[in-house]
């Protein structure tokens, strides 16, 4: 069972570089974050590189974490998402959450931790095992195209995920506001629990809020057999 599921996989994740391809985007991976910062430093300059993947602050190896860029027909970098697996050891996700809020701080921001709050949801309480971190999700160009690479970029990464480490569970933060305009549905979580973090800035008192997206194995293996939309091709 284990060899044909693996070499379904690897099908699947071969078949949706083509997919890429096909829309004008070129996939590269890695595990080095000082190379990643590098990558942004040239193709997003306003945009400091997240907590979760600060290579200074966490061990990051091929191992536990990784990287992807995507770059377009003249090689211009149009696309970033990373993972890492959580060493949540015996803790729930929900525990080690409220524990290490700090650790998934957004970047940009001067958070004020003593107004922060964490509201752990009844997925998150379940979550055991291997759990992978989702973040660092941008495609640059028209509104347009991000909402057509988005369902075929989640699937790459849910199929990478799958290739390096066989998640227990696959979890993310997503702006409220981009929630609500249907980015975790288009992005591939088939989870949501809203209002699941509130982050107050220093200083002003300003709030930004964030729903979290998650899906398990079971829903993993489910959505891989779904059809790609059959829009796709329109984005090249």
């Amino acid at each position: 069972m284990t060899f044909q599921y693996n070499s379904k996989a690897h099908f699947l994740y071969a078949a949706s570089h083509n997919e890429l391809q096909s829309m004008g985007v070129t996939i590269t991976s890695g595990s080095d974050f000082e190379e990643y910062r590098d990558l942004l430093a040239s193709a997003r300059p306003d945009h400091a590189l997240g907590a979760p993947f600060e290579p200074t602050k966490f061990e990051l190896t091929e191992q536990n974490a990784l990287w992807m860029i995507g770059r377009n027909e003249t090689g211009d970098i149009v696309h970033t998402q990373a993972m890492k697996t959580l060493p949540t050891l015996h803790l729930s996700l929900a525990d080690y959450l409220s524990r290490n809020l700090r650790e998934f701080e957004p970047s940009g921001m001067d958070i004020d931790y003593g107004r922060t709050v964490y509201r752990a949801g009844p997925g998150a309480t379940r979550m055991k095992g291997t759990i992978v971190y989702h973040g660092e999700f941008w495609v640059g160009g028209s509104p347009r195209r991000g909402a057509l690479l988005s369902p075929v970029l989640g699937k790459h990464a849910f199929l990478t995920a799958l290739d390096h480490w066989r998640p227990d569970y696959t979890f993310g933060f997503i702006a409220k506001s981009l929630a609500y305009k249907g980015f975790s549905a288009r992005f591939g979580f088939m989870h949501n629990e809203p209002n699941a973090i509130k982050y107050v800035l220093e200083g002003t008192g300003d709030t930004f809020e964030g729903t979290m997206g998650y899906m398990s194995s079971e829903d993993l293996h489910y959505a891989l057999d779904l059809p790609c939309p059959e829009h796709i091709a329109t984005a090249a």
